[in-house]
């Protein structure tokens, strides 16, 4: 279920462990950008839990994904699911549409009665950024008061738009693939790119300060621009550790050949002329600094900002 997400096989891993040792919580909220594998890992969850075979220790799945005791795919249970016909799922998606307090009051009342097949119940709420205030609501009033045995699990593309007593009382599962698995997968025109959600660029001003430091960095990677300026563009944003993982992802891509975001400022097709291992190096270091960087207080974040400028140019250079 999961081969084109070879990613997910870490979290499967934790999922089924906590499932074997009886730690799985009542609810778990995936995250991530669309084309992350969130509504993946949701059904395969939902699969697991379900599974007749897994379940009675019989599954014989235990190597395509390296994970012992997968769904099998097979038996009763697995086939109804994947024909979105099994009586002990319930999914709520409304696409890009709002999910309103109604669909919230069937998950309720669907988690209020007992399994009819199974040995409990699953809910899957899709995109519930999406939710209502209302429906934001009670869907909190369930999670602080949750039905034995069964479990409920949510996804969102916008992890910072939820309210955080919801954040609170769900388990997190933050999907964040490796671009170098992407390129090896080749999903799709425009595959999903390692960055996080950023709120700010819907911003006129913050926009116009993230395209000046992708101009930056384009320049310098390209050899037109000198280092000061482009240091200089990274220390004057607290965001620009964050900003850089975007920019040079959004290279890689365009660098093997998918389509350029559309941009009067930015030259991103300049990343076609650059030696993709070289930009790949760049990548690496700038994950490594985000990392670093949240434990970091203001005045080493300055430092660790330089260090990266700094190991960014030699990396060119050379």
């Amino acid at each position: 279920m999961s081969s084109s997400y070879p990613w997910l096989s870490k979290h499967q891993q934790s999922l089924v462990q906590q499932i074997r040792t009886q730690r799985l919580p009542h609810a778990l909220l995936i995250t991530g950008e669309a084309g992350a594998g969130k509504a993946t890992l949701a059904l395969w969850l939902a699969s697991r839990l379900a599974c007749v075979n897994v379940n009675n220790g019989q599954s014989a799945d235990q190597t395509a994904v390296n994970i012992k005791q997968a769904p099998c795919g097979y038996c009763k249970h697995c086939k109804l699911i994947a024909s979105q016909s099994f009586p002990d799922l319930l999914t709520i998606d409304e696409g890009d549409k709002t999910i309103g307090v109604e669909s919230i009051r069937a998950v309720t009342k669907f988690l209020e009665t007992r399994p009819q097949i199974a040995s409990q119940k699953t809910v899957l709420i899709k995109q519930v950024e999406q939710l209502t205030v209302a429906a934001a609501n009670a869907l909190l009033k369930t999670l602080e008061e949750p039905s034995l045995g069964n479990t409920l699990v949510l996804t969102t593309n916008n992890i910072e738009s939820l309210l955080p007593t919801i954040l609170s009382r769900c388990q997190l599962v933050s999907l964040r693939p490796l671009l170098t698995e992407q390129f090896k997968q080749n999903i799709g025109h425009q595959p999903y790119a390692n960055t996080t959600y950023l709120p700010e660029l819907q911003s006129v001003q913050e926009n116009q300060a993230y395209e000046e430091l992708a101009s930056a960095t384009i320049d310098l990677l390209v050899g037109t621009l000198n280092f000061p300026l482009f240091e200089q563009a990274l220390l004057a944003e607290p965001r620009a550790l964050i900003w850089l993982e975007r920019i040079v992802s959004t290279l890689l891509r365009v660098n093997q050949g998918w389509q350029a975001p559309e941009s009067d400022k930015i030259n991103w097709h300049a990343a076609q002329s650059m030696d993709s291992d070289t930009l790949m190096r760049i990548f690496q270091v700038i994950l490594s600094a985000n990392k670093r960087s949240r434990d970091y207080q203001q005045a080493n974040q300055d430092v660790l900002t330089q260090q990266l400028a700094i190991t960014i140019k030699e990396i060119v250079t050379v």
